[in-house]
């Protein structure tokens, strides 16, 4: 018996089902604005397709906009009480009362720290406890999950996707992912990260070095920065551990013209073996090469090594310039 694939409009069904029964778990969860507001954060809302979208679009603004509310200075002053076991002033010899950033999940205050400016991130209270709970609603995901994307192994993702947000709540592991960063790069001739203060590092609070810098999308030269933040990114395989988010809002360029980056909350250590085969995967995309790629494919677990020439095509058709040998902008 053949099997029938669905079509076009089964599909779009399918995945339109899908993210309605998201948002109703959303909806229903006490994070849930919070993981709305992350998803408005990281695409562009114009990118959804109107007017089937109009709804979906215009909650997630809704929800962004709502979930970066700026916490009072008194509810820092809380946090930092009850990390430290003391009050803030004995300390830091200073802390701002106006945050310099506001994100969906944490909090950024300047304050001096033995006479040296710092940057005090401070998480949302209650997030992390209510995510751990809401998480378990994820399960509800799994039918229609599986539903839309049937050779999709939903049990996986559910898993990976919990562990990574809860390592994205914990500052601690963010700390330790940083000074594993700044280590690395301490005499790098462009590439900064700022020291963390361990001794004040606690899963709620995240201090750090200060640096002032302009941000990526001002700077002098635009397309050099952007190509020191492709080597950080891509350099740091090397090093055994991945940035998994390099959002350009974390990135500042500095006076002396280094790119320090700012945001350590999504990280991931691979493995050599793995490194090495995405990069032969890469090399052998840009040669044209279906045999290697599809070795190295296999070698990773994505594809068979028969769906090669397919890929091929597939990539070079939707990448069009971006898959060519010549330097492409990804901005217009």
């Amino acid at each position: 018996m053949i099997a029938r694939l669905p079509s076009s409009g089964e599909t779009f069904h399918r995945i339109d089902a899908l993210i309605q029964a998201g948002l109703r778990l959303a909806r229903s969860a006490p994070s849930g604005r919070i993981l709305l507001a992350r998803i408005a954060d990281s695409i562009d809302l114009e990118w959804i397709p109107r007017p089937w979208g109009e709804d979906i679009a215009a909650e997630l603004e809704a929800a962004n906009s709502q979930a970066r509310e700026k916490m009072a200075p008194r509810h820092i002053e809380r946090i930092l009480s009850d990390a430290w076991g003391t009050q803030p002033a004995n300390e830091l010899d200073e802390l701002e009362p106006e945050p310099v950033a506001v994100t969906v999940s944490s909090q950024v205050h300047r304050g001096v720290l033995d006479s040296s400016p710092v940057a005090v991130k401070v998480l949302r209270p209650g997030l992390a406890s209510s995510v751990r709970q809401d998480l378990a609603l994820l399960e509800g995901l799994l039918a229609p999950l599986g539903a839309a994307f049937p050779s999709l192994d939903s049990g996986a993702v559910v898993r990976e996707f919990r562990e990574r947000v809860l390592d994205e709540l914990d500052l601690e592991h963010e700390a330790t992912a940083q000074r594993r960063f700044h280590r690395a790069l301490r005499n790098h001739p462009f590439l900064v990260v700022p020291a963390p203060v361990m001794r004040l590092t606690h899963e709620s609070v995240l201090v750090t070095e200060w640096l002032d810098g302009l941000p990526l999308w001002q700077a002098p030269n635009p397309d050099e920065a952007a190509a020191r933040l492709v080597v950080f990114v891509l350099g740091s395989l090397r090093a055994g551990i991945i940035h998994a988010d390099p959002h350009p809002d974390d990135v500042l360029v500095l006076d002396d013209g280094r790119l320090a980056i700012l945001d350590f909350g999504a990280t991931r250590t691979v493995q050599a073996e793995r490194v090495e085969s995405a990069a032969a995967a890469l090399e052998a995309f840009a040669a044209d090469d279906a045999d290697e790629l599809g070795a190295a494919l296999e070698r990773l677990g994505a594809l068979p090594a028969s769906h090669a020439p397919t890929l091929l095509d597939i990539l070079s058709d939707g990448l069009g310039d971006l898959a060519g040998a010549e330097p492409a902008r990804l901005d217009f």
